[in-house]
């Protein structure tokens, strides 16, 4: 039986954001939905990025965050 991995919360870009699979096996990261978020609210990391593990996905969304920063103001 293989050992299920449990979903991870991380903060990036200023959001919380959960990395998990859904029943298919994908890695999904999902994070808090605002106005602004509109229909980016799950991303499919698996298809995006080609995670295969939680592990994976917490590191692509951390280095997207990383060079794409959110940028307050004007």
């Amino acid at each position: 039986m293989k050992k299920r991995e449990k979903p991870a919360k991380l903060k990036a870009g200023g959001a919380d954001h959960v990395v998990k699979k859904n029943k298919k096996g994908e890695v999904i990261v999902d994070h808090a939905a605002s106005a602004k978020a509109g229909k980016y609210d799950k991303i499919n990391l698996t298809k995006k990025a080609g995670s295969k593990t939680i592990k994976e996905g917490v590191k692509a969304t951390k280095d997207w965050h990383k060079s794409n920063p959110h940028k307050k103001g004007k």
